[in-house]
């Protein structure tokens, strides 16, 4: 599966530190990168719940971070590097 690049997904940088129980579009953002990257297959419903932080600690094993199913500095750093950000 290729990497999603910030133009075939119409992303936007990565600015907010998220965790379970953040909403809004940058959370939706982060379902769409995971699901083109074939690590989430969840809703999309813009909300992270168990679904996505189990998605996000799977990114997190995959790149060598810390799996602590949040996004930190670290793993929003790597996420807007491979949206070329």
């Amino acid at each position: 599966v290729a990497t999603p690049t910030a133009g075939s997904l119409g992303l936007t940088k990565y600015v907010s530190a998220l965790k379970i129980g953040s909403t809004g579009p940058e959370v939706t953002q982060l379902q769409v990168q995971l699901t083109a990257m074939g690590i989430y297959s969840g809703p999309l419903t813009g909300k992270i719940g168990s679904l996505t932080v189990s998605a996000i600690k799977k990114f997190q094993a995959k790149y060598k971070l810390p799996q602590l199913g949040n996004i930190g500095p670290s793993t929003r750093a790597k996420l807007n590097q491979l949206i070329g950000m």
